[in-house]
């Protein structure tokens, strides 16, 4: 008679400490290679703190008991629920181990998910689920990683050779200050509310939910956030658009954030703004101050405006993913 797989699941707690821990450090081993992590994850035990302080919540796989899986998800964003990863060790049964662990995932959330958005990037090999995510009201938007080479002779001759547009009397760029924070949480609440951006972060669709995306950029939530080479374009010294920098790892720079007032899109202020980043962030490479690989920065695939202004500034379609999200019904 064959043997028949008992799976299970549960939710970390000590006494899965030692026999947990082969099954993450797997996944922090292959972090890069099999999820594009730009961020290395963090070590075991730090890991096991988030779990504890309550920042994130870990549902593990147990086949005859043994751990061969798990999932992470975070409720600490107020409008949503982040699934951060579904990790699973080996290929064997992959697809229906994590479609079992996201389905103990809704169940166990139902509460909660009726009343916010679920997102999960499906980042490297998590595209397996795709084909399942459609039978748990899941929908996907395509997200375009664009790349700029600071080693590609080519693209940083074609870049200096793009000619910024000019400012009209009364325009200027100035690098990060805190004093422009509220305006210009107000200029993203505005620019991405109706984008489909704030489908899977509805954090955009309100002026809280900017303030918060804008808060975790300069407080380093997101990677070290590069105040002098993030840049805010000011129209008689109030803020009109911005583009922030920061550093995901000590060799990738990203660009989190391009945006401008309603009244001055399709002048070519997204373009300037951008060119002028990547130009700070170019020199401090030549200089040493910044040793980079590359700068990188994700749209919408179908936000044509968007991909084209980081094609005229020399970025290329490095790879795409499927960003999912789920509507709270």
């Amino acid at each position: 008679m064959a043997n028949i797989t008992v799976y299970s699941f549960d939710y970390y707690n000590d006494n899965y400490y030692k026999i947990f821990a082969g099954v993450y450090n797997d996944f922090k081993l292959n972090a890069a290679k099999d999820y594009k992590f730009e961020l290395e994850p963090l070590d075991y035990d730090n890991f096991i703190k988030s779990i504890k302080d309550g920042l994130v919540k870990c549902i593990i796989l147990l086949e005859q008991d043994v751990p061969t899986g798990f999932l992470v998800y975070t409720t600490v964003i107020s409008e949503s629920v982040e699934l951060n990863i579904i990790h699973i060790v080996g290929d064997e049964n992959s697809l229906q181990k994590r479609t079992l662990l996201l389905q103990k995932f809704l169940e166990d959330n139902s509460s909660l998910i009726s009343q916010k958005v679920v997102t999960y990037a499906l980042l490297g090999k998590q595209e397996e689920i795709l084909s399942q995510l459609h039978k748990f009201n899941f929908k996907t938007i395509n997200q375009s990683v664009m790349k700029f080479d600071f080693s590609d002779e080519k693209t940083i001759k074609n870049f200096r050779e793009i000619a910024l547009p000019r400012l009209n009397n009364g325009y200027k760029t100035v690098s990060w200050n805190d004093k422009y924070f509220d305006d210009v949480c107000s200029i993203i609440n505005n620019s991405f509310k109706n984008m489909s951006d704030s489908k899977f972060d509805p954090r955009f669709l309100s002026l809280k939910g900017s303030q918060d995306i804008v808060l975790k950029i300069i407080n380093g939530i997101y990677g070290t956030f590069l105040h002098n080479q993030t840049k805010i374009l000011l129209y008689r010294n109030k803020p009109v658009g911005l583009c922030f920098a920061n550093l995901t790892n000590n060799e990738i720079a990203n660009i989190p954030l391009v945006a401008v007032n309603e009244k001055l899109r399709g002048k070519s202020y997204g373009i300037y703004l951008l060119k002028s980043v990547v130009m700070d962030i170019y020199i401090s490479v030549i200089n040493g101050n910044l040793k980079l690989s590359e700068l990188n920065a994700s749209c919408d695939t179908d936000n044509i405006p968007a991909y084209k202004m980081y094609k005229k500034v020399g970025f290329v379609e490095n790879y795409s993913y499927k960003q999912s999200y789920r509507p709270y019904l």
